[in-house]
């Protein structure tokens, strides 16, 4: 599958990937030490940093990363690279030193959107301009051209086709959003902005990890590459259900409670398929991974389908959202990290120890798992995710699961971007 000329190109996305997270990872640092009451207390601008910190965090650790990854996959079997394609990882890199560069710029607004928070400065929103660009053209450019059908090439087409309506949303809300709204209230403007647009990535990036299953559980099962019904289909619905999403626009205005509403059941009821898919293909496949000692993907399930839940009992009202949308990031996020481990040996980088990866693992899962059930016990999430304090009255166990679990995760991530750095580094100077 993978093209051994693509070799250099891969590496350069997993870098920029791997470099996001470990941007996202230090400021991450930062807000869960700010939630400690005695420290914020300490600093005036607690909650200003706080914010900042925040914003980039979301946007490197969730849009960033999850957009490398997908970039990644456009090009494992890309036969001709050219200047362009280059052209455009460099273009993708330097947006996002501009975003991260932009939480440094004084007396900044900073509007805590859903989906895609923003930094009020022309810094930032130049880098989330021209990184949200640069992904879309170079999804048009390297998606495959093989003719012949195959689950890689159906995912792939997918994706682009996704993207291309999750950007012509953000394009129809912006048109459509009335003027005013950003002079009266700008956290509203990003609101509309993102809403509809920000709901498609979602099925985007679930398409991208459905992939990295098949792709890593092929390698192990030749029949499951030929198992259409377990692979072309579910890809293949995901799109349709995805594709003509943004003709809502012309039904509904983008401020109108019917168009926020069908985002949100769009996301309960079509965004559901995909994941009830990946259910079938796990336990086609659990004694496979099982067995598999460098395999994780169960880790990825596991946290994956518990934000599902935590999702299903948001519509009783009993947890809120961003726990659901919390936990199923961090499961696309671990699939993604099996990837690239399973990756890198077939690029040319020495086979990482299982020990390591399994101790790096481990600690993001667990660590991942204590700090979402942290939230939920606390109560009140959103109000938490946007504030730098913990609620006072909130159980010691409960707290003591977020801040643990938030510092164990933190040291997973770190763990993992220093072994993946390392790994490319003395990938590079082996063939200098």
């Amino acid at each position: 599958m993978l093209i051994q000329d693509n070799a250099p190109l891969c590496k350069q996305w997993i870098f920029l990937a791997v470099c996001a997270l470990a941007c996202s990872g230090l400021l991450s640092i930062i807000i869960i030490f700010l939630r400690l009451p005695f420290i914020s207390s300490l600093i005036p601008s607690a909650q200003y940093i706080f914010d900042n910190a925040l914003v980039i965090h979301v946007n490197l650790s969730i849009l960033v990363w999850m957009c490398s990854i997908i970039s990644l996959l456009f090009i494992i079997n890309l036969q001709n690279v050219n200047n362009w394609l280059n052209f455009l990882r460099v273009l993708s890199t330097l947006s996002m030193l501009l975003m991260f560069i932009s939480a440094f710029v004084p007396n900044t607004e900073v509007i805590k959107s859903n989906y895609i928070p923003v930094l009020e400065n022309k810094l930032f929103l130049f880098g989330l301009s021209l990184f949200i660009t640069s992904i879309l053209i170079n999804a048009g450019f390297t998606y495959t051209s093989n003719k012949q059908i195959s689950y890689l090439s159906v995912g792939q087409i997918g994706l682009v086709i996704i993207l291309a309506s999750s950007f012509l949303c953000f394009i129809l809300a912006y048109n459509n959003v009335p003027i005013d709204i950003y002079h009266s209230d700008k956290n509203l403007f990003y609101e509309y902005l993102f809403w509809g647009g920000g709901h498609l990535l979602q099925f985007a990036f679930v398409q991208g990890m459905f992939l990295v299953y098949l792709i890593m559980l092929s390698s192990n099962d030749v029949s499951l590459a030929s198992s259409n019904k377990i692979t072309i289909l579910p890809l293949f619905i995901n799109t349709v259900l995805a594709v003509g999403v943004p003709l809502i626009y012309f039904v509904y205005s983008v401020d109108s409670v019917e168009l926020i509403q069908f985002f949100t059941w769009h996301m309960r009821i079509a965004g559901a398929v995909l994941p009830c898919f990946l259910i079938k293909l796990i336990y086609r496949n659990i004694k496979t991974l099982i067995n598999d000692k460098s395999n994780y993907l169960l880790h990825s399930f596991v946290l994956f389908i518990y934000g599902g839940l935590l999702g299903v009992l948001t519509i009783e009202g009993n947890v809120t959202i961003p726990a659901h949308y919390h936990g199923s990031v961090v499961g696309i996020t671990i699939a993604f990290m099996n990837f690239i481990y399973w990756l890198l040996p077939k690029l040319g980088c020495k086979e990482i120890k299982s020990s390591i990866v399994k101790l790096q693992i481990y600690a993001y899962s667990i660590g991942h798992f204590l700090h979402i059930t942290g939230f939920v016990w606390l109560g009140g999430y959103g109000a938490l995710r946007k504030v730098a304090d913990l609620p006072n009255i909130s159980s010691m166990l409960a707290r003591t699961y977020f801040i643990m679990g938030g510092a164990i995760s933190v040291v997973g991530g770190m763990l993992f971007v220093i072994i993946v750095l390392l790994s490319l580094l003395k990938s590079k100077a082996r063939s200098l």
